[in-house]
């Protein structure tokens, strides 16, 4: 099913690689092989890579930084396509009256927000400490600091599970508490549209670094394997209350299954001692889940995204 995919691959000199192993290139370090993994360096690359995969209905996945998914242990029977950090294609592009910008999806948040603050876009700080891409946070209305995703979308280029580019407004991405259509959907970002507020630079790096401290103080180190918060923080009595306070309040601080744990600097944060696996992430969520419903009747729901041996997305 794949080997027509190498030839094409090779004749463009599109970088790939047969029964890969995927968890180097995931922040949570869990997953067992894919079929063919696919490093587009350029955003025409991406796109053609998207185009000839809808064309051939081949399963796929892309990957942008990697920051919150987990892979099964064995064989997932996939193409996973990941956009180099060489992908994000160089600068974001201002409009003309500085109220929007456009910026590629492969563009990583770091970088994104630094450039922010050495020309004076303001409206994104609360990204500060986030890992991954753009795309990857949009695709989940990732935030922090009473700020989402959804705040300042206006629109995205994307590529169908066709691989035909497709133009589509804010409204496409149905966005809800940490997440979108685009979360476990078949189409992939190309390109993001978004509002912004001219600033001082100056005052801009300062908030930035300041939400960056914050979440570096109350947070595992992010030299740990970690997908950051595992679940979404959920109604208590109608209001919304963290998840992380309610597994502490049960017990479940130090909590472990394998070298899957629970992270004793904020229990919403599973840490990968080394060599956790799948099963063992499966089995220590049912332990977290099983608990909290029973002592509090909270139903707590991930957030992290896993994968199917087939290469779904749920």
């Amino acid at each position: 099913m794949f080997a027509s995919l190498a030839g094409w691959l090779q004749e463009r000199g599109i970088s790939f690689r047969a029964d890969a192993p995927i968890a180097p290139h995931l922040v949570f370090r869990i997953g067992g092989t894919v079929s063919m993994l696919v490093s587009c360096s350029t955003p025409a690359q991406l796109a053609a890579v998207l185009e000839k995969l809808g064309a051939g209905k081949l399963p796929f996945l892309v990957l942008g930084g990697g920051s919150n998914i987990a892979f099964p242990d064995g064989l997932t029977r996939a193409v996973v396509v990941l956009t180099q950090p060489a992908a994000g294609g160089g600068a974001p592009s201002l409009a003309p009256d500085g109220l929007s910008l456009r910026v590629d999806a492969g563009m990583r948040n770091q970088p994104f927000l630094s450039w922010c603050a050495a020309n004076g876009v303001g409206g994104f700080e609360f990204l500060s400490g986030i890992p991954g891409t753009l795309g990857g946070a949009a695709a989940v209305n990732a935030g922090a600091f009473g700020r989402c995703l959804a705040d300042v979308l206006l629109g995205a280029e994307t590529v169908n599970a066709a691989g035909k580019p497709e133009s589509v407004a804010a409204g496409d991405f149905a966005f809800s508490y940490r997440s979108s259509r685009f979360k476990l959907g078949s189409r992939t970002l190309l390109s993001l549209r978004l509002r912004c507020d001219p600033d001082d630079g100056a005052a801009i790096a300062q908030r930035t670094r300041e939400n960056l401290e914050y979440r570096l103080a109350r947070h595992p180190s992010y030299r740990l394997a970690s997908a950051g918060c595992f679940f979404k923080n959920p109604l208590r009595a109608g209001v919304k209350t963290s998840a992380g306070k309610i597994i502490e309040e049960c017990g479940l601080k130090k909590a472990a299954v394998g070298d899957l744990a629970v992270a004793e600097e904020h229990a919403n944060f599973l840490v990968n001692r080394g060599r956790g696996t799948f099963a063992d992430l499966q089995r220590l969520e049912g332990k977290i889940r099983a608990v909290v419903a029973a002592r509090t009747g909270i139903a707590l729901e991930r957030e992290v995204i896993y994968v199917s041996p087939e290469g779904k997305k749920y």
